[in-house]
């Protein structure tokens, strides 16, 4: 009996995804608009039945594109599932300086500072001027209570979701982890200053772990080699408290969690994002990989 086609390769269907024209939303919790980007698997139009797994990818217009890009190359080679990717982020005509302005106030968690406690808190706090609205729970409510019911109405999801955040993002991804558990079943965490807003994401865990045994996800953190020795990263923890996020998840021993941690040789805060997206889709989702359609390996 030979075997069956993946979906991709179905007649009439494409060999890459196919990306939605780009649109905008407003929610009552900030004063400004969101772009919004959606990219379809390629056997979307050809299986009308089939519904797939969604990646949320914040920073849409930084990073949105490569994610697409790296998808169609993982899924060719039988290294990850089909799927809808979600990009939400600041529109690129803002510029620069506004989607860093932006961000700080989606990302960071709230509380009374943005800070923490230690020589590497008070060197931000010297450096950097992060105080400010801080509306952590406000995205995550977007995208879990607005535009997640909004698009499922539109595309066929089916409730698998991933989320993806790198440097900033990663912060909100570590923070997501315990902020609202179950909303996503996976998460792909790149360089995260999960020691934001008095170690927010830690104090919320391990509120979670007092009151919880297990906790049902796969997660990826990974960070650069470089990272941990460049005085700004290491100021704000991208690589060591990925570390110490994964480290402390291990000895939880959730039984139901599924937990991959990576340090990549020789990559730096920025060169390491496609190894982050890659890696991380991979890992999250190899529970769904085929191991007899994968051409290449």
């Amino acid at each position: 009996m030979s075997a069956t086609l993946p979906d991709y390769m179905k007649p009439g269907a494409r060999y890459t995804m196919s990306v939605e024209p780009a649109r905008t939303t407003r929610t009552a919790a900030f004063d400004w608009d969101y772009e919004i980007e959606i990219a379809l698997p390629a056997s979307y139009h050809v299986t009308p039945e089939k519904h797939y797994p969604v990646l949320w990818v914040t920073d849409g217009d930084w990073t949105f594109q490569l994610a697409v890009g790296l998808l169609n190359i993982l899924v060719m080679g039988g290294l990850a599932p089909e799927m809808i990717v979600v990009g939400v982020g600041c529109p690129a005509a803002a510029g620069a300086a506004e989607w860093s302005r932006r961000r700080r106030i989606d990302f960071y968690p709230p509380g009374k500072t943005p800070y923490w406690e230690g020589p590497a808190g008070d060197y931000v706090a010297s450096r950097m001027g992060l105080e400010g609205p801080r509306q952590a729970d406000d995205f995550l409510g977007l995208l879990v209570d607005e535009l997640r019911p909004a698009l499922a109405r539109s595309y066929r999801m089916d409730g698998d979701h991933g989320l993806m955040g790198h440097s900033g993002g990663g912060m909100f991804a570590s923070y997501a982890l315990f902020a609202r558990p179950g909303t996503f079943r996976r998460y792909i965490i790149g360089s995260p200053s999960s020691n934001a807003s008095d170690r927010a994401a830690f104090r919320l865990e391990a509120a979670y772990s007092a009151a919880n045994k297990d906790f049902k996800a796969d997660v990826f953190f990974g960070a650069g080699e470089r990272e941990i020795g460049q005085l700004v990263p290491a100021s704000m923890g991208l690589a060591s408290s990925a570390i110490l996020m994964a480290e402390t998840l291990l000895m939880r021993q959730y039984p139901s969690l599924k937990l991959t941690t990576r340090i990549f040789p020789g990559k730096d805060h920025v060169n390491v994002i496609p190894d982050v997206i890659g890696e991380g889709i991979s890992a999250v989702w190899a529970d769904k990989l085929d191991a007899a359609r994968r051409p290449f390996g």
